[in-house]
């Protein structure tokens, strides 16, 4: 079912499939993408209904576009007080980690050197988009991570696109609790188009945040030139480097059932999810191949996960430690689960990877439903140079200075020089004007 690949043996088509993963199908659907961003900024809301009656469910219709507070009082009517609860302790988590995040988040000021103060202040993002992926199923989860950041980063108007399809009442449910009163049923790229560039009944925002397929990436790349946007995060992905090692109190076979267990949960999510297990042992890889086979047949999404497994994903065995951490950071997973004798000390070598989870004990499945770390994170090798979402992702800063006469004067000849070199003028005699005495007229 999963393939075993010795990692400086594998074929350079099969590593390359395995590293750029769903990026191959963002890049395919770009050309579809921008036929719906186009038909969105002509014909806005008729689109939105178009498109969804194509796609998502042939009975909608324009009403049904908005959430009313009629809808939010439905859901509450049908769903089960557990879950209701539930959806709150998550939001309590998340609220504790992001307003510890929150306070990390510090201006400062410094006087650089006598009278000439510099800082930066931080500041929230004033109308913010919030795209919560469903389908399949609804995903209350990212609707509360999403909302809980930004809530949190304090902006002013928060929007937020859920699925159209069912009737998706714990997403209603958390969406209500963290006071997102702006709800719309519209999914894909056209749910992106409309929160970039607006419609009749939704106004454009700044940015937009939240996980998606190719097409709802694909859209978000490509309306940059409009809106900001978190991150490219697209189908799920996962990392898991486990060594053979059993000091800590677990053989083989339980540390090959783990694997194998947390890999599935992964690419359960899609056909276009990743997988793959970095391990220095023959006889752990082994292992690891047949729980998964045993495990499969236990699961309900065996589609998904049969064609998630064959597609991009894989068990490598590496010669060494450095070369599996080699491997990590240029892959740089969306989730990195790191099952091995010293897990911080592999950490502190981990550069790239959206969120790591350390220890026997911390299946991603934690992270995405209980600490309240946020799991919407980069995917498709973004963790190179993009972070997860969190506060900050919906806040930015604003610098500024503060100088006095002294401090000019420190400044001046500099200015001078190079507004010369650049042949500005205009920027030298700014500068040069404050010095003149000002000449007095005898009438």
């Amino acid at each position: 079912m999963i393939n075993i690949y010795e990692l400086n043996k594998i074929s350079k088509p099969a590593l390359d499939r395995i590293k750029n993963r769903s990026q191959n199908d963002i890049d395919k659907v770009k050309s579809k993408v921008e036929e719906i961003i186009t038909s969105i900024r002509t014909k806005g809301d008729s689109a939105l209904v178009q498109f969804t009656k194509e796609w998502d469910d042939p009975e909608f219709s324009f009403p049904r576009l908005t959430v009313t507070k009629a809808d939010i009082r439905e859901a509450y009517n049908n769903t089960g007080k557990e879950i209701i609860e539930k959806v709150k302790e998550q939001i309590s988590l998340a609220r504790t980690f992001h307003e510890t995040q929150r306070q990390q988040i510090r201006d400062w000021e410094k006087e650089t050197e006598r009278g000439i103060i510099v800082g930066e202040k931080w500041t929230a993002v004033d109308k913010v988009g919030l795209y919560v992926p469903g389908g399949k199923n609804p995903f209350p989860t990212v609707q509360q991570i999403l909302a809980v950041a930004a809530k949190t980063a304090g902006c002013n108007r928060i929007i937020s696109c859920i699925s159209p399809k069912g009737k998706n009442y714990e997403v209603l449910i958390a969406a209500n609790e963290c006071g997102i009163e702006e709800i719309y049923r519209v999914s894909g790229a056209q749910a992106i188009a409309a929160m970039a560039y607006g419609t009749e009944t939704i106004s454009a925002v700044d940015l937009i945040a939240g996980p998606g397929n190719p097409y709802v990436t694909a859209a978000k790349i490509l309306c940059q030139a409009k809106v900001a946007i978190d991150m490219p995060a697209g189908p799920s992905e996962i990392v898991i480097l486990a060594d053979a090692s059993t000091s800590s109190g677990f053989d083989l076979n339980t540390k090959a059932k783990y694997c194998a267990a947390d890999l599935l949960a992964q690419v359960e999510h899609g056909p276009d999810s990743a997988g793959i297990v970095l391990t220095d042992s023959k006889d752990l890889a082994q292992l690891i191949k047949s729980e998964i086979e045993k495990q499969f047949q236990r699961l309900s999404r065996q589609n998904y996960v049969k064609a998630a497994i064959s597609t991009y994903s894989a068990i490598l065995i590496a010669p060494s430690l450095t070369e599996s951490i080699d491997f990590i950071n240029d892959y740089a997973p969306e989730h990195l689960e790191i099952l091995t004798e010293n897990p911080k000390t592999i950490l502190k070598l981990i550069n790239n990877a959206g969120s790591v989870f350390l220890g026997h004990y911390n299946p991603v499945a934690v992270g995405d439903y209980a600490t309240g770390i946020n799991h919407c994170l980069p995917t498709c090798g973004w963790a190179r140079r993009s972070s997860p979402v969190g506060t900050w992702t919906f806040m930015k800063r604003v610098q500024y200075s503060h100088i006095n006469q002294s401090g000019l004067n420190r400044l001046q000849p500099i200015v001078k020089t190079i507004s010369q070199v650049e042949g500005l003028d205009a920027h030298q005699r700014s500068v040069d004007l404050r010095f003149e005495k000002e000449k007095v007229h005898v009438s």
